[in-house]
């Protein structure tokens, strides 16, 4: 996944990186478990105990893992009806508050995420634990949301500030707005001359009579 532009780089960049390999190796990771559980229950008849468990468990770490990258790409879905009737100070006044409020919900979900840790340390995965003989621990899962909501919070703090500096233009990017301006510059990348014989317009058609 390339790096976003102009947000900066350094240990971020890094960390970045860092996440999004490990989003596409979840990704993988879940396929292949996906594979062997249906190869296992379909074609030899022996349906495993942990193959479900295990992609369920990779499948909330890049969730949460994604969510970062997300926020840090400006590309989540956004609700823009309010901003869109305002300009200048106050819609950057407003994308401010949106992410200040972001920022918040995610501190939010990381406190009562820790506070389920100790109970959730208590209970294993019954399914890996018993199918693969290795002690995982529902905490494990619980600890993606921590992880993932500490990223979300350096991430969406980092575009804030860079917002603020003007280092980028816009805080929340509209994902169907920059696929149509990407569809518009490959299209007016296109030579102009390439039409197919015979199109309205092309000098290269033979011409025809109006008796064939």
């Amino acid at each position: 996944m390339p790096s976003p532009e102009g947000l900066s780089g350094g240990i971020l960049g890094f960390v970045d990186k860092v996440v999004s390999w490990m989003v596409a190796i979840g990704l993988a990771l879940i396929a292949l478990v996906i594979f062997i559980q249906v190869a296992a229950r379909y074609v030899l008849n022996s349906p495993t105990v942990w193959s479900e468990e295990l992609a369920i468990s990779i499948f909330v770490w890049v969730t949460m893992l994604a969510i970062p990258l997300g926020l840090r790409r400006g590309e989540h879905l956004t609700l823009d009806f309010v901003t869109k009737r305002f300009s200048g100070t106050v819609a950057k006044s407003i994308a401010i508050a949106v992410a200040a409020l972001n920022v918040l919900m995610f501190a939010v979900l990381i406190v009562l995420t820790i506070n389920l840790l100790p109970p959730a340390d208590r209970q294993l995965l019954a399914g890996i634990s018993g199918g693969l003989g290795i002690p995982a621990k529902v905490s494990w899962v619980y600890a993606a949301v921590i992880v993932g909501g500490a990223l979300s919070v350096i991430f969406s703090i980092e575009r804030s500030v860079l917002f603020t500096m003007g280092r980028i233009t816009v805080l929340f990017e509209d994902p169907d707005q920059l696929l149509i301006e990407e569809l518009e510059h490959e299209l007016a990348a296109e030579p102009s001359g390439r039409r197919d014989p015979g199109e309205p317009g092309d000098a290269s058609a033979p011409n025809r009579s109006k008796e064939d």
